[in-house]
């Protein structure tokens, strides 16, 4: 028989179970994402665990064990991929304009997260598929 008020409580209303806690989160980071928040110029852990309704840490622990990855690096796969799609369908703007309208304003920052994710420049990336694609 519970003590306290508390432990009544927690007894009417056991904690979520943690694959529970991992799918509301998975749910929420989802919405965020197809609502493409991370186009947003310098986004903060914190801040994006806000908008979840999250703790920052909740937040930190669903990247790391099911992206597989830290929130930077997160954050870049999302944007770099983003610009992958950009660069497909709107190949007249410029790599410039691609990593600003993805989140990255300064071209040196976008560049880096580009070549640590493909391996290459946006710009051979751009030659080497966009261009492909059209021949095909």
């Amino acid at each position: 028989m519970p003590d306290t008020e508390w432990e009544h409580y927690m007894t009417k209303r056991p904690l979520p179970t943690y694959a529970e806690k991992l799918k509301e989160i998975e749910t929420k980071v989802s919405e965020w994402k197809r609502h493409k928040h991370y186009h947003r110029h310098g986004l903060k852990k914190c801040e994006v665990a806000e908008e979840l309704g999250i703790s920052a840490s909740d937040l930190s622990n669903y990247v790391n064990t099911v992206e597989g990855m830290n929130f930077s690096a997160w954050l870049n796969s999302l944007r770099v991929e983003e610009a992958q799609k950009l660069m497909k369908s709107h190949p007249e703007l410029s790599i410039f304009d691609i990593g600003y309208k993805v989140g990255h304003p300064h071209p040196n920052t976008f560049k880096k997260a580009f070549i640590t994710i493909t391996g290459q420049t946006p710009d051979e990336w751009r030659t080497a598929n966009v261009a492909s694609e059209g021949n095909e």
